[in-house]
């Protein structure tokens, strides 16, 4: 029995070692100008920053972290005051940066970790932009309130969006040629309604590679719920109680151009938004136009209240959930207004349109 012991006991440590081994990490390097004694290692998480180790700086500004983490993710390295630096890291690498505390995001003598080389190349590019168009706007706060400021200031808003340009190309080009977890700090630069196929890009990658990161599945989300939104595709289906408690179905207005209005009582761009929608209903109703507003409220008292004091006298349905509405969720929407156009067949036509953009675009609909 005791041989039996001995021999679980060795099995369980050396599973243990293993197991620890399959996951090592080391970061180390030096600090300049150290704030505190310590530097400190934190994984990102959805909602905040969850320890993850620590080493005290040596007499010559050197420090060591030996640890171990279960999947690539973002982290921070900090020295205990607000700057921070961004590492990406992932099981088995041995890293080591050299970090000033005063300026922690310009890291110099990256080694080991080749996504966090590549982060910190893209954000040296894009700072360098930002400080070409930073430098723009100065020379412009000059000219501005003088004779000057429509001759000067024509030619600083060309180059300023040749700036911006260049700045897009970059990240575009960046990006899509090597897809990889540093893509996601600067992808939300980017449009992705104009630039759907660059995100598809990167989702490909990255869900085949990391499909159990946070960061990796909202991509992931986020570019399905923009693909069934794509023009041409059926609208999916929303089928909510209206104020009366009757459940109304979106494809019981087929036949019907709809605007699918996504808002809520309390979100005030929604609100300033409202006469121009019922001055567009009142135009187009009898033509075969309807609204569909599908209401983000909690309180039903509220979303009535609403409906009522800005007479909008379309169709109107909500589950009362929030950000949790599960037409909201099936849609992607997480701001509001959002808006979705679809036609007589269901199928949408476009995403994101109004006032002047929707306007124009009942107008042309409508004079079919």
């Amino acid at each position: 029995m005791r041989k039996l012991f001995l021999a679980l006991t060795f099995f369980i440590l050396a599973a243990s070692m293993q197991a620890q081994f399959l996951n090592n990490l080391t970061v180390s390097g030096t600090i300049k100008n150290p704030q505190k004694q310590w530097v400190y290692l934190s994984e990102l998480g959805k909602s905040s920053m969850i320890p993850v180790d620590s080493a005290k700086i040596s007499a010559n500004n050197s420090f060591y972290i030996a640890t171990n983490i279960s999947k690539a993710n973002f982290f921070q390295l900090t020295n205990g005051g607000k700057q921070y630096a961004i590492l990406i890291l992932q099981p088995n690498e041995q890293v080591s940066i050299n970090i000033n505390a005063k300026a922690m995001l310009q890291p110099t003598g990256i080694k080991g970790s080749p996504t966090t080389i590549q982060l910190y190349n893209m954000l040296n590019k894009v700072n360098a932009y930002e400080a070409q168009l930073q430098k723009l706007n100065q020379e412009y706060q000059k000219v501005a309130g003088t004779a000057k400021q429509d001759s000067v200031g024509q030619v600083l808003s060309y180059k300023f969006a040749n700036i911006n340009q260049q700045k897009d190309a970059y990240l575009k080009a960046e990006i899509n040629k090597d897809p990889s977890l540093a893509s996601l700090l600067f992808l939300d630069k980017i449009d992705i309604d104009k630039n759907l196929p660059l995100y598809q890009n990167v989702d490909k990658v990255l869900y085949a590679k990391y499909k159990d990161n946070a960061f990796v599945k909202d991509l992931h989300h986020k570019v399905a719920s923009k693909l069934k939104l794509a023009p041409g595709s059926m609208a999916p289906e929303i089928n909510l109680p209206d104020t009366a408690g009757n459940n109304i179905a979106l494809s019981s207005l087929r036949g019907k151009v709809v605007l699918i209005d996504f808002w809520a009582s309390w979100c005030s761009p929604c609100r300033r938004e409202m006469p121009n929608n019922v001055k567009l209903y009142n135009k187009y109703h009898s033509q075969g136009y309807e609204i569909y507003g599908v209401s983000l409220d909690k309180e039903r008292s509220n979303w009535i209240k609403a409906i009522k004091d800005d007479h909008l006298n379309w169709i109107h349905v909500s589950d009362l959930r929030y950000w949790q509405s599960k037409a909201a969720r099936n849609y992607g929407v997480n701001s509001i207004p959002f808006t979705v156009l679809i036609g007589r067949d269901g199928k949408i036509i476009a995403v994101g349109l109004r006032g002047v953009a929707l306007e124009q675009k009942l107008q042309q609909l409508f004079a079919k």
